[in-house]
């Protein structure tokens, strides 16, 4: 599994040019997202990320000196600035969307925070948390820990800070508008993007609606107020009095692809005095966050069957986003899982793959986790109603063995019911399921969706998946529920 399609990366970045690290406040070294088990395999390579945020080293260029502004093409590196003179004068604040789309991206998160925390720019580098699950009021997106980190225009007198919202734009926050008086307060006191994880070709369909600008930053790292929106096509600077600056009651969010192409010529805007190409998201002072509206439930000969479901789903995502769907009906669901099979078993789908199938609507997110209490073990995310089947009824059977030989070895040790799945998959037998518990019904119900799925290979798995569903329902275990809509 790849965190990004494979593309050429445009290397302008300048060196990072050398600096005394004994400046640096201590920077936590854990990740602020909790990795997979040791021995589980990482999501790789995550060469894309750091040179990403390798676009951000020509601001060690301004360190303690008085900017040099330059006024050539756009497209060659800034040279021939001052060498730096003292520490690094920027913090970084790293705010990162934590709706249930995004628990794909949090390996990018980790890789953000570590690679900025690297470069020998930052004096700190804060990690905050955006609970974007379902949100009902601004208030509800931020701890009260957090929101001095968040509004603070400096930390010192001696220091800018720079704000990089990380989303995919897909929560309610975006839909209804309940981050708008936040990013607007931001953007009115110092510098402020967001970079969104997904291409610019679907942001359409997240909550972040971008227009192509022109903008010039009068200063190196102003507050988004003060940069300028003009007309002109030229790449030359413009004139100070030829511009058109954005209305009294508004300010521009660049957003940008969490990719080097787009950093390069964002920090370009920052250091330069010209006009630079942007995607921009105007946010209006004092927004009302927007209701939401309830939709209205299909009769029930009306609504979509798991088949119209997954058909609508084949039809708009890639060939490998549908292989690791059917591959993740193997399998109980949370982000760690989800992971450890597309890297074992799909290596050649991507973040993107996942994040389609997070936010393709086959899958619901529980609210309370169920299962065992271990992190990497419970029960995050199930499939609606019939789609696990209908998906694993697509897969090949060998596909199917193996995903079970995959979770009998890693899983297994943190979900005592899953341990001789593998076996059980290749020769059923009634007398070797488990026991049958409050903790272990969920997986269980996986295992007959496996065996019916399997049912064709021998009687043995047809017989024992109808005795395990009559255990199951005699039990009265219950499948999770849907969430109510946000």
């Amino acid at each position: 599994m790849t965190l990004f399609d494979t593309q050429p990366w445009l290397i302008t970045a300048a060196p990072v040019p050398a600096v005394d690290h004994n400046w640096r406040t201590a920077l936590p070294s854990e990740p602020d997202f909790r990795e997979p088990p040791p021995s589980w395999p990482t999501v790789s390579p995550l060469a894309a990320i750091e040179a990403a945020t390798s676009a951000l080293s020509p601001f060690a260029q301004l360190a303690g000196v008085a900017p040099v502004r330059q006024e050539t093409s756009i497209y060659d590196p800034p040279e021939d600035l001052a060498e730096p003179q003292a520490v690094p004068s920027w913090d970084l604040v790293l705010v990162v969307d934590t709706s249930p789309s995004m628990t794909a991206w949090y390996p990018v998160a980790n890789a953000v925070a570590t690679y900025t925390r690297e470069l020998p720019l930052f004096h700190s580098v804060h990690v905050v948390k955006m609970r974007n699950r379902r949100p009902t009021l601004p208030s509800d997106l931020f701890t009260p820990t957090d929101i001095p980190i968040l509004r603070a225009p400096a930390f010192s007198s001696d220091h800018s800070k720079i704000t990089l919202v990380l989303t995919d734009g897909v929560g309610a926050a975006w839909h209804r508008r309940l981050l708008w008086n936040d990013l607007y307060q931001w953007a009115t006191s110092h510098t402020v993007a967001i970079l969104h994880v997904l291409p610019h070709h679907h942001w359409s369909l997240s909550g972040i609606h971008t227009q192509p600008i022109q903008l010039r930053a009068p200063q190196p790292c102003c507050p988004n107020t003060h940069l300028v929106e003009t007309a002109a096509t030229s790449t030359q600077p413009a004139a100070v009095d030829d511009h058109t600056g954005a209305k009294a009651d508004s300010v521009l969010v660049p957003v940008l692809e969490m990719r080097k192409r787009w950093l390069d010529q964002w920090t370009r805007l920052q250091l330069t005095d010209l006009l630079v190409h942007q995607q921009a998201l105007e946010v209006n002072a004092n927004t009302a966050p927007i209701s939401p509206v309830p939709s209205p439930t299909p009769a029930k000969d009306e609504a979509p069957g798991p088949d119209r479901l997954i058909a609508d789903f084949y039809k708009a995502v890639s060939d490998h986003a549908f292989s690791l769907a059917i591959l993740l009906a193997t399998a109980p669901l949370n982000r760690y899982v989800m992971q450890l099979l597309a890297v074992e078993l799909a290596p050649a789908a991507s973040t993107r793959d996942l994040s389609a199938i997070l936010t393709s609507g086959l899958l619901i997110s529980l609210d309370t986790p169920i299962g065992v209490l271990d992190h990497y073990g419970r029960v995050t995310f199930d499939f609606l109603p019939g789609v696990r089947q209908s998906l694993l009824a697509l897969g090949e059977s060998s596909q199917t063995h193996r995903a079970a030989a995959l979770l009998d070895t890693r899983l297994a040790p943190f979900v005592p019911a899953l341990r001789g799945l593998a076996a059980r998959m290749r020769t059923p037998d009634a007398g070797s399921l488990p026991a049958l518990t409050a903790q272990s019904a969920p997986y269980l119900e996986i295992e007959h969706s496996l065996l019916t799925a399997l049912s064709g290979e021998t009687p043995a798995h047809r017989i024992v998946a109808k005795a395990l569903r009559e255990q199951l329902d005699a039990a009265g275990t219950a499948r999770p529920s849907m969430p109510p809509p946000n």
